[in-house]
């Protein structure tokens, strides 16, 4: 790509990030927030409370607390909490622990207790009012919710596609964040979306269909998935009309602006159209040491590659059966991947050792060069969710573990760059290296099916890893095919997979 190009795409990535935060911006006025660092028993939680700039929310006019699921945080039920504030309520959402920027431990366990803590703290302080108050939460908060509410005693539950708390409709009981039903209580809402996962819908219908009261009511969202209800216009003016009519106050509150998932979107375009010229001046002016053969990779070879990758897999799950090598990184679930990556990198490695040693072979520009771009586009991608859609940036306890899982993942990556051999035919080359990819994430769910290892995460986690590995491998490959090196497009790529999952992975 000639200069003048390269300099059009960067302009049109800078337009579309401008205009995507000035949409971030727009969806958030009218609405006052404030964040508390609460002690809630042994927990210490980040807490914001939002209402309506123009209202002067109170106790006595009704509240809501909001509880997020497993791997979110506050930030992204902001929609959900808009759509309570625009109807005159005071609205609680906290980051359980290990979660956005509380600290942890993470167990569900503890964030049930830590819920608990905090729905006693603010009572106690006056803040919320029980018969004025509405819970609500969605996925494992949902199921928080539900369980407080017998102890709590509120207006009124809502639960959005509620974790399953039944082993039963497929689900396994070592998959379960919570063990035991909770003892619905009356006024209680239960919506599920259309494209659930089936367990995760049925058993949120169950809970509705063997509650003793006519006012636990149940309801499927069409046409949303587990995550896009948090942005539904449905399940807002519901929630809405739910908490107004236990509450007995007028329902006249407009839908809140989802401009800020769109400038979200938006700003991603940007992030992608910037980052082709940006690697190209981070590496594609260096020489690689030792230039890359420009043979064609034979049919044989790519066969053989995902057989080696398919058998270090299976390897991989049976050793993580009795040894797990990465605990000390305190990762809910995350441990395990890290792990994952490690055996099979190793595994890779070991077989290609020849080409691993001459892969490395490259001048310490583009290596340098490489790392600076890796931890740059980081930086932007997670600042960028930060701004406009969900909590993403990387905190202190999170930077402790990036190096160790760095390490895991470009010895992943860097196994994968090795099966995947030279950029000759860029299309095909990405096509084999993301179907490598979700080779070893088939293993990893097979796991969960078949091994039983509870790491039910990984499979619930599954497209957004689809989408790291679509938009990160472009990069990774460009960084390949401008340097002509393995060991610097994995680094690249290390970087931003070890950033995504300290992000996405509860602090345990």
């Amino acid at each position: 790509m000639d200069k003048k190009k390269q300099v059009w795409q960067a302009l049109a990535g800078i337009l579309c990030l401008v205009i995507g935060a000035l949409l971030a911006v727009y969806a958030g006025r009218g609405y006052t927030q404030h964040r508390y660092i609460v002690d809630a028993a042994a927990c210490r939680m980040d807490l914001v409370v939002m209402s309506r700039a123009d209202l002067l929310a109170s106790p006595d006019t009704g509240s809501v607390v909001l509880f997020h699921g497993l791997s979110a945080n506050k930030v992204i039920m902001e929609y959900l909490a808009r759509a309570f504030a625009q109807a005159g309520l005071r609205v609680f959402i906290p980051d359980l622990p290990g979660h956005g920027r509380s600290p942890g431990p993470f167990t569900p366990e503890q964030a049930e207790s830590c819920s608990a803590s905090l729905l006693r703290g603010l009572a106690a302080r006056g803040m919320i009012i029980p018969d004025r108050t509405i819970l609500a939460g969605h996925s494992m908060g949902g199921a928080i919710a539900l369980r407080l509410a017998d102890k709590f005693r509120p207006a009124g539950v809502i639960a959005i596609s509620p974790a399953p708390m039944v082993a039963a409709h497929g689900i396994s009981p070592e998959n379960l964040l919570f063990h035991s039903p909770p003892l619905l209580t009356p006024n209680t809402l239960i919506m599920a979306a259309q494209f659930d996962a089936p367990g995760i819908r049925d058993s949120a219908a169950d809970l509705a269909a063997h509650s003793p009261y006519s006012w636990a009511k149940f309801y499927e969202v069409p046409w949303n998935t587990h995550v896009s209800v948090l942005f539904s216009t449905t399940v807002a003016r519901d929630a809405q009309a739910w908490a107004t009519h236990m509450l007995q106050i007028p329902n006249i509150a407009r839908l809140p602006s989802r401009a800020n998932v769109f400038g979200c979107v938006l700003g991603i375009v940007g992030l992608l159209l910037i980052a082709g010229p940006f690697l190209r001046e981070m590496v594609g002016k260096n020489t690689p040491a030792a230039p890359e053969a420009s043979e064609t990779r034979q049919p044989v070879q790519r066969v053989r590659g995902f057989v080696e990758l398919g058998l270090l897999s299976a390897v991989a799950l049976v050793i993580l059966q009795f040894w797990h090598p990465a605990r000390i990184f305190r990762l809910f679930e995350g441990d395990y991947l890290a792990a994952f990556f490690l055996i099979v990198g190793v595994g890779l490695i070991l077989l290609h050792l020849k080409d691993a040693s001459t892969g490395f072979r490259a001048q310490r520009g583009v290596l340098f060069g490489a790392a600076v771009a890796g931890l740059l586009m980081t930086l932007l991608v997670n600042g960028w969710f930060e701004l406009t859609l969900t909590g993403a940036w990387l905190n202190v306890a999170r930077w402790e573990r990036l190096p160790l899982f760095f390490l895991t993942a470009f010895l992943f990556l860097y196994g994968l760059e090795l099966l995947a051999g030279p950029v000759v035919n860029g299309g095909m080359r990405y096509v084999s290296w993301f179907l490598l990819l979700v080779l070893a994430w088939l293993f990893l769910s097979a796991g969960v099916l078949y091994f039983h290892s509870g790491e039910i995460l990984l499979p619930l986690l599954s497209p957004y890893f689809a989408l790291l590995f679509l938009s990160s491998g472009l990069g990774i490959q460009l960084v390949r095919r401008e340097s002509g090196s393995p060991s610097a497009a994995a680094l690249f790529g290390a970087i931003l997979l070890a950033g995504f999952c300290l992000v996405i992975f509860p602090l345990s």
